[in-house]
């Protein structure tokens, strides 16, 4: 009988233990409006709110459509080249980067195809008139943070346009909402 109790208390505290390191993993993905940068192993590397992504990096602007706008409609996006976020941490040489969403949502996209055409971390868009109006915009303002709805807050936007055409539909998952990890793979 001791011997049982014995291993019920391990069992238990393995158990327990699991749920402590488990949650710990998962806790550098709470905050949606946070990218962690990942080395090997998936080591965290750095984290960036999406105010530093801001400051810290050149953001430039991608007007482009998505799989899901509408045919001829444009939204000017802006924030930093996933390139120079990679180049940063050393990065930049991997086969191949892993891109995880806050739903767990994972999706590799090679490191040839982002050099080849520069997506980059979207965290803001352009202001239309219907933002002024309802005063998510004020007058001169000329760019909004994403919403969730605008799979914000850090989106994966590509210049659409550019892309291959047999990306589309195929290669839908390179568009990745509510980014909050990348890690490379070798």
């Amino acid at each position: 009988m001791l011997k049982l109790h014995t291993q019920c208390k391990n069992l238990a505290v393995a158990v327990f233990t699991l749920a402590v390191s488990s949650t710990g993993l998962l806790a550098a993905y709470t905050d949606p409006t946070v990218l962690t940068i990942e080395g090997q192993q998936q080591h965290p590397l750095e984290q960036y709110s999406v105010d530093h992504l801001r400051s810290d990096f050149e953001n430039v602007v991608v007007e482009t459509r998505t799989p899901w706008t509408k045919e001829g409609e444009q939204i000017k996006y802006r924030g930093p080249h996933i390139l120079d976020v990679l180049r940063k941490h050393g990065l930049d040489g991997a086969d191949s980067i892993q891109f995880v969403a806050f739903d767990n949502f994972v999706s590799e996209i090679m490191l040839s195809e982002i050099k080849a055409y520069g997506p980059i971390f979207a965290i803001d868009r352009a202001c239309q008139d219907a933002d002024r109006k309802r005063g998510r915009c004020k007058t001169g303002q000329e760019f909004t943070a994403l919403t969730k709805e605008e799979q914000g807050p850090i989106f994966l936007v590509w210049p659409y346009d550019q892309l291959p055409s047999d990306y589309v539909p195929a290669r839908n998952s390179i568009w990745v909402w509510f980014v909050v990890a990348v890690r490379p793979l070798q």
